[in-house]
């Protein structure tokens, strides 16, 4: 699909830079603080957490601009870029535990509210993804960790594309992308703990679905960053 007008250069940039320095950042931090694993004893554990991600984002979704279908298109039609500007994640973990380092794969869903000049109406938010983070001062029960993490995202809008007859339909975004996390850990207990964490997203959104033209690729990705800061109950077993 051709743009009907092209993202603000000046804003890509600092999304792009402003993540390559947080990956970049959390990922020395982890490199510089993991152990020596051939004289270290393992002991391992595993874990389960559910909270919530309170979300801010900013980028190509500005809820002014749109694309158009090209010309040789068999249907064509305008897919719109709503504005979400803050919404909650409800996140769900499944962690594995490895003395200080810790491998999470998690799943998250939200149902943000969406705004445009032609439309607007709840979208809804889905994210699969692994996490890795290495936990400062472990095994004490306050633990500062840093990691880094990449994920496959979905932002589906009801009312995002329209026909040349100006029916409504649905526009589905996928893509992936990569995150850095910050966050602190206290356990209460040797199974039960909680957790609090900042994270910022690159989402990297490269096709669109419509209910006309099925699956198309963007000549133009969609990059949009999004702001967390997430709690998690988490039960250690």
């Amino acid at each position: 699909m051709k743009p009907q007008k092209k993202p603000k250069q000046r804003q890509k940039v600092m999304n792009n830079s402003v993540a390559r320095a947080a990956f970049v950042a959390a990922l020395l931090l982890s490199l510089l603080a993991f152990p020596t694993f051939a004289t270290e004893e393992w002991i391992k554990k595993y874990a389960f957490a559910a909270g919530i991600d309170i979300a801010i984002t900013r980028g190509d979704l500005d809820g002014i601009s749109g694309i158009k279908s090209g010309e040789k298109s068999e249907h064509p039609e305008q897919v719109i870029f709503p504005e979400i500007p803050f919404f909650i994640v409800y996140a769900f973990d499944a962690r594995a535990l490895a003395n200080a380092s810790s491998i999470a794969f998690n799943f998250g869903l939200g149902f943000p509210e969406y705004e445009h000049r032609e439309q607007n109406g709840d979208a809804r938010y889905l994210r699969l993804g692994l996490e890795y983070q290495y936990h400062f001062f472990w095994p004490e029960p306050f633990r500062i960790g840093t990691g880094i993490g990449y994920e496959f995202s979905s932002m589906r809008f009801p009312k995002a594309s329209v026909s040349e007859e100006e029916k409504w339909n649905y526009a589905n975004f996928t893509g992936n992308g990569p995150h850095a996390v910050v966050s602190a850990e206290y356990f209460f207990t040797e199974n039960i703990a909680i957790e609090g964490a900042i994270r910022y997203r690159l989402l990297h959104f490269n096709r669109v679905a419509t209910d006309l033209n099925d699956v198309s690729k963007l000549s133009d990705a969609v990059w949009q960053g999004m702001g967390e800061f997430g709690i998690r109950g988490m039960f250690v077993f």
